[in-house]
C-alpha cells in the first residue's frame, strides 16, 4: 500500500487513523470495514476515500459507515449475557468453571489478533497438550512433521521445564493435530 506513495504520505508504526464499523456487505459477503486516515474533523473522513481493510480495495461514499445511532441501536439489542431470560427481572447466570488457563500480562499477544469483532480466541488445555507431547513417540512425531529425534527430544524438554510458546513451529505442528 505504500508503494510509489512519498515517505510523508505512507502508512508507519502508530499513525493514527480511522477505522469505522462496517454498514454494508461487499461481494464477498464480508461487511466492509472502512480505513480512513485520521482528520481533526471526523466527519470529513466519511466523505473521502478509504480503503477496506478486509480487501484493501478503494472505495468512496456514507453508504459504507455505519452511523452511530446504528451502534447504540446494535448496543440496545444485543442480547444479555450474564442473565437468564429475555424480559422483565432476569436473573442472574450461574456459571461453574471447568479448568483454568493463564495468559500472561500481553493477553495472549493481542496484536497479533485480527482487528474483526467477530473472532473468537482460542484457549489451549495446557496440560492435556504437555501430555500429549511427554507421552509423543518418534514415529508419531514425524507424522505430524517433526522429522528429527533431537527436535522431539528439545520440546519435550521444555514441556517439562513448563515453556509453553505456542507459536514455535513445533509447537504449531502439534497444536495442528487434534489433541
Amino acid at each position: 500500500m505504500n508503494e510509489g506513495n512519498e515517505f510523508s504520505e505512507q502508512i508507519k508504526p502508530f499513525n493514527f487513523m480511522f477505522v469505522g464499523s462496517g454498514a454494508t456487505i461487499n461481494e464477498d459477503g464480508e461487511k466492509v470495514k472502512p480505513v480512513a486516515p485520521y482528520n481533526n474533523n471526523p466527519q470529513v473522513a466519511i466523505e473521502q476515500e478509504f480503503i477496506d481493510y478486509n480487501t484493501g480495495n478503494e472505495l468512496q461514499g456514507r453508504e459504507y459507515w455505519k452511523p452511530l445511532s446504528d451502534v447504540f441501536l446494535d448496543y440496545i439489542d444485543h442480547p444479555e449475557a450474564k442473565f437468564e431470560g429475555d424480559i422483565g427481572v432476569l436473573q442472574r447466570r450461574h456459571l461453574t468453571p471447568t479448568g483454568c488457563v493463564y495468559i500472561g500480562k500481553e493477553a495472549n499477544k493481542v496484536e497479533m489478533q485480527e482487528l474483526e469483532s467477530n473472532t473468537i480466541e482460542t484457549y489451549h488445555d495446557i496440560e492435556k497438550i504437555r501430555e500429549y507431547v511427554l507421552n509423543l513417540t518418534p514415529a508419531e512425531a514425524r507424522k505430524i512433521g517433526i522429522k528429527y529425534r533431537s527436535t522431539l527430544n528439545k520440546l519435550k524438554e521444555r514441556v517439562r521445564e513448563g515453556y509453553f510458546n505456542m507459536n514455535t513451529k513445533e509447537m504449531r505442528k502439534v497444536l495442528s493435530t487434534k489433541i
